[in-house]
Parts: structure tokens; sequence; C-alpha cells
């Protein structure tokens, strides 16, 4: 129930929040299969650009992601390369980024980190970064950009061979 009004919010143009996890404050107990539903490859808009997300569903209690960002243009922006795995009783999405040519945003051993927040069915807030179903084939996400803009993406289950404008197959 919660899910179609969720997804009804959300296509009358309710935007994704962001939230933050409170200092001191314990993540909410929770498992990688909690989740699962943000499987699949997801494509659409965000940043100005077209955007690609594509989750694996979770193996041995972790779920892998890699996303690819596009510049207005069309000519790729950045790569990440993330999980979601167990951090204690909780979850956490850790991203790695990359350029082009797969020189790294952060140090060799460095990622970024995202606590999570909140789960409800069809939602999921990370300390920054939230996705959030949009009917049966829409995800919105958005993730905290500096201290006061985010970056908000729209995004839709692919369909087989579907990609950027750029990267599309003939």
């Amino acid at each position: 129930m919660w899910i179609a009004f969720a997804a009804a919010a959300l296509a009358a143009g309710q935007e994704v929040d962001v939230r933050s996890l409170a200092d001191g404050a314990a993540s909410p107990p929770a498992r990688v299969e909690d989740v699962a539903w943000l499987a699949g490859r997801w494509i659409g808009e965000g940043l100005g650009g077209c955007s690609e997300e594509t989750m694996s569903p979770p193996v041995a209690g972790q779920m892998m992601g890699m996303f690819r960002q596009t510049k207005p243009d069309g000519s790729l922006w950045f790569y990440e390369f993330y999980t979601i795995a167990p951090k204690g009783d909780s979850i956490a999405m850790r991203i790695k980024h990359f350029n082009p040519d797969m020189s790294g945003w952060e140090e060799k051993d460095g990622f970024v980190e995202f606590p999570l927040v909140a789960l409800e069915k069809g939602a999921v807030w990370f300390d920054g970064l939230t996705y959030a179903l949009d009917g049966k084939k829409g995800l919105k996400s958005a993730v905290r950009l500096g201290d006061s803009d985010k970056g908000v993406f729209t995004l839709h289950k692919a369909k087989a061979g579907e990609g950027c404008p750029s990267t599309a197959r003939p």
C-alpha cells in the first residue's frame, strides 16, 4: 500500500528528499536483502545528462552496482562502482568514483560511505543519498551535493539494448 501512495506522490511532482544521520546516531537495523528491490538496470536523466545504473541482486549478503553519467553534450563525465553491504547490525553503501580514463577520485584504499538513515517499503535513505520507487517501473534518486544543493535522477527500468544516446547500440 505504501508503494502505491509514494509512487503517486512522486509522479505528481514530489521531490525525493535527502536525509542525514544525526551526529552520534546509529543506523537502524537492516539487512541487504531489505533493499533487494533496487536490483536491475535503470536509465534516465540526472545532472543535466543521461544516467545509467545497474544493481545486482544480493549475493552472500552484499549487492554491487555500477553507474555511468554523461554530460549534457553526451560525452562521458564519470563512473561509480559501489557495494551495499552489512555494517554492524545495519547496512551502508560504499562508492568509488572514476573519470572516463579510469583514474580514481578517491585515494587507492578510499571510498565514500553512506550509512543507512531510514528504510521503508520502496524507499531507502542513506546519509546524503536516497532511492525511491516511482510507479511500477520508475526509480527516483537524489544525492547531496555540497551543503545546500542536491542532484536528482529520474530513472526507469531499462529495456534490452537501451542505453544513453551516445552509447545506444545500432
